[in-house]
């Protein structure tokens, strides 16, 4: 008669009784590790939802203290790129991954953080937003807006101007309906973002959709884990739905046709575009991207002033508590 099985003092190994007989079975010991995963970096917080979470705002390691289950939910997102001049476009997001139940192992992950790209004043060109990595994964800077800048690396433009937004984790968008920034991977199940928008300063892309050429407003950006409630207030940015928004675009700088010259920011921390009063002689009221959100910044009207720069990216990491 069949025996009941029991794990032997080692853990590894467990015997029962079959056909009279004593057998000896090999099993893992992960079998007998019933335990939830914990882990230590970043800033941990537990908010009584179920989960536990840890935000990467400035890099760091994430330790795998007890493996569990093995599976985490991730969301990765690099800087924002920075915004144009001169009717420029605004700034691409910061390229967005979100990875549900993705595998880990036992060890310690090294997690880098990228930077928002500079925006551009004539005649220097802004810069695409720095990648942040994670797990072997890289989500890619957002792409800057185009607008009045001459020099090296410049494309071939009409009037020797560097026009095109450029590509990134979600494009930048372009001045003067130039060709706009294309999103890594996009459209696909891998893409990363969105591209910009075409116009006199076209809204730079988002996470969640392209910017806009009419309006020159930035794309909109996406809700972290579908809208989970249990990211503080304190991380990202509020949205049209519930949770916090990360990954959007820049809006354009607009002299024409619009007197106002704002293109409106993408939801989900991109700054918004601007247009200094006529006569101004003080520093225009440029919007950055919103750290931590990886929004891309705000375009400018006119020329040579100071544009938005893009936000800084961030990894958050959840599993059950």
């Amino acid at each position: 008669m069949a025996g009941v099985n029991s794990k032997d003092n080692r853990g590894s190994y467990f015997f029962g009784q079959t056909s009279g007989k004593q057998k000896k079975f090999r099993t893992s010991l992960n079998a007998f590790r019933k335990g939830p995963l914990t882990a230590s970096g970043g800033t941990l917080t537990e908010p009584g939802n179920g989960y536990k979470y840890h935000f990467f705002g400035g890099g760091g390691t994430f330790e795998i203290l007890e493996l569990g289950n093995g599976k985490i939910d991730l969301i990765m997102i690099a800087g924002g790129g920075g915004g144009g001049n001169d009717d420029g476009g605004g700034g691409g997001a910061g390229g967005m991954i979100e990875k549900l139940e993705f595998s880990i192992a036992q060890q310690t992950y090294p997690i880098v953080i990228g930077g928002g790209g500079s925006g551009g004043t004539y005649p220097t060109r802004p810069n695409n937003g720095s990648d942040t990595t994670a797990f072997s994964l890289t989500a890619k800077g957002g792409g800057f807006g185009g607008g009045a800048y001459t020099g090296s690396g410049a494309p071939s433009q009409p009037n020797g101007y560097w026009n095109a937004g450029n590509p990134g984790g979600s494009g930048g968008g372009s001045k003067d309906s130039m060709t706009v920034g294309a999103a890594t991977d996009y459209p696909g199940p891998n893409q990363q973002g969105h591209p910009g928008a075409p116009g006199n300063g076209g809204g730079g892309g988002g996470a969640g959709g392209v910017g806009t050429g009419p309006t020159g407003v930035g794309g909109i950006g996406k809700a972290a884990f579908s809208g989970d409630t249990g990211i503080p207030p304190s991380y990202g940015t509020p949205g049209p739905s519930a949770g916090r928004w990360f990954g959007g675009g820049g809006g354009g700088g607009q002299r024409y046709p619009h007197t106002n010259g704002r293109g409106a920011p993408g939801v989900g921390g991109g700054g918004g575009g601007n247009y200094p009063p006529s006569g101004s002689t003080g520093p225009p009221s440029y919007k950055n991207g919103t750290g931590g959100t990886g929004g891309g910044g705000g375009g400018m009207a006119d020329h040579p002033r100071p544009v938005g720069s893009g936000g800084s990216g961030i990894v958050i990491i959840r599993y059950p508590a």
